[in-house]
């Protein structure tokens, strides 16, 4: 199998669950992961599953390469839906669910293409890998507020400040929330979100703003990818709560939930 690596730590997250739970169900021996895409970024990006997950757990041999393959993007091109197409995209993910080729190629997001059970066993499969740092869970409610470039690129309209309120307001009332926590990149933009209340901010590195959310048992989440995941990978008692928009970009629902997740 190989995977293009693409995006931020949360795309990377979910195209790693996507190779994961491929390589269980077809019995796969190695995934090459080709990171090469990641410079090709105005922000460069850096490829950061090796800092949150201990990759030699893992029962598939996980092998960082480039690839000939992956400068062409064939999988997105191509995206074709025969039965056992090696070459594996958002759009015909599922397809590739019901295959048996002993051959894949993935570039993608593989995000909206998850159906709920498929995203409950990812997370599964990225626990069992995942460098949890044993801290103790944190009273209060954390809020993450994405900034920065999803301001660029109009993916915050998702999570406006009426959600913020809304959301605020639903854990006052019904669960008794009177400390709110906020982790963000972008303090500036987090206090013009928040005006009902003064925003108490922690956190400021990627690990530790990651590490901190999942720490939570009330949570109040942007549409990040990033939060998402740190949320999914975090501590997920019974008694813990999750609010997150229900769109991971204008237009574009999730059609999973996350543990713990309310809707209203």
């Amino acid at each position: 199998m190989i995977i293009r690596l693409a995006g931020g730590l949360g795309n990377q997250i979910f195209q790693l669950g996507a190779g994961l739970l491929l390589a269980e169900k077809f019995k796969c021996k190695s995934i090459v992961i080709d990171g090469s895409g990641l410079s090709k970024y105005e922000e460069r990006r850096n490829n950061r599953l090796i800092v949150f997950f201990d990759l030699t757990k893992s029962n598939v041999e996980i092998i960082f390469k480039q690839s000939f393959f992956g400068k062409f993007r064939l999988p997105r091109v191509l995206p074709f839906k025969f039965s056992n197409y090696p070459l594996v995209c958002d759009r015909n993910f599922q397809k590739a669910m019901q295959s048996t080729n002993k051959f894949l190629w993935l570039d993608g997001y593989f995000q909206t293409c998850l159906l709920q059970k498929d995203f409950y066993k990812e997370i599964e499969l990225l626990k069992s890998l995942f460098r949890h740092k044993g801290l103790p869970k944190k009273q209060g409610c954390v809020i993450h507020i994405r900034g920065g470039d999803f301001i660029k690129l109009g993916r915050n309209d998702v999570a406006s400040s009426e959600f913020y309120a809304n959301s605020i307001r639903k854990m006052q009332k019904d669960y008794g929330v009177k400390d709110f926590y906020v982790v963000t990149d972008d303090r500036d933009y987090a206090k013009s979100m928040l005006k009902n209340i003064k925003p108490l901010f922690i956190g400021g590195s990627i690990q530790e703003d990651f590490h901190l959310i999942g720490r939570f048992q009330f949570r109040i989440l942007s549409s990040s990818t990033f939060a998402l995941w740190s949320s999914a990978l975090g501590c997920n008692s019974e008694k813990g709560v999750v609010i997150a928009p229900d769109e991971l970009i204008p237009g574009v629902k999730r059609p999973w939930l996350l543990p713990n997740e309310i809707q209203f």
